[in-house]
């Protein structure tokens, strides 16, 4: 079986073409345009559109800021579509909806039920009553994989790894992943950081396409074990 080699940087590259400092004001700037503009397309377009655009906007900001720098994206996001990669993701996003339960019941047992991630269960459910608002929840929670893999793996981890190590840039990344996942009573937000500490193992050990499949099946399943009721 042929070995992976961690996706590490060499010292030739520890000078980000990213300084860790742009890097978190481009996501805090995500962060306040998908607010903004999350509400206004709510109010004009509806929940459903709005679901697909939120997760595109998390894309793009970071998109345009490599582009602007004229950066090499698929070089500096380590980009490689080999099948085996999209496998890999597959099947690490099955194992990573165990721990997801796992964690999850822990923080509930901890916390008590969470509101916010009750009432985001509803609004996917009652969306997926209907055909179009169902093609819509499919694609903000594929897209989810794609688009915050890249932001918060591909963009942030990346330019904190370049700069300082692994470990630090993991952490920071991760906790900047969760308060994007804002839930007043922690569940979500620390299950979705203890998720984001994993998805950046990934991303670490292997690529972003294993990390953004991993976390786009992860995503997928919980949406069909919900709409079976389980």
């Amino acid at each position: 079986m042929e070995n992976q080699e961690p996706n590490t940087v060499p010292p030739s590259q520890k000078s980000s073409a990213v300084p860790p400092f742009e890097a978190g004001l481009v996501i805090i700037v995500t962060f306040l345009l998908s607010i903004v503009l999350g509400l206004i397309f709510w109010l004009t377009v509806g929940t459903g559109p709005t679901l697909v655009i939120g997760e595109l906007m998390i894309l793009i900001i970071p998109l345009s800021y490599l582009l602007l720098k004229r950066i090499d994206i698929k070089s500096f996001v380590g980009i490689d579509l080999k099948p085996k990669f999209i496998v890999l993701g597959a099947a690490l996003g099955i194992a990573l909806l165990f721990l997801n339960i796992v964690v999850s019941g822990i923080l509930y047992s901890i916390f008590g039920v969470s509101q916010a991630v009750e009432e985001s269960n509803l609004l996917l459910t009652g969306l997926s009553n209907s055909t179009l608002g169902l093609i819509a929840v499919i694609a903000s929670l594929a897209l989810a994989g794609v688009c915050e893999e890249f932001a918060f793996r591909g963009f942030l981890q990346n330019a904190l790894t370049r700069r300082y190590s692994f470990i630090p840039a993991v952490i920071i990344s991760s906790v900047v992943f969760g308060l994007f996942h804002f839930d007043p009573q922690l569940v979500y937000i620390l299950s979705a950081a203890i998720s984001g500490v994993a998805f950046g193992y990934i991303y670490h050990r292997w690529n972003y396409v294993t990390s953004a499949t991993a976390h786009s099946t992860m995503n997928l399943i919980v949406l069909a074990l919900l709409l079976l009721g389980l």
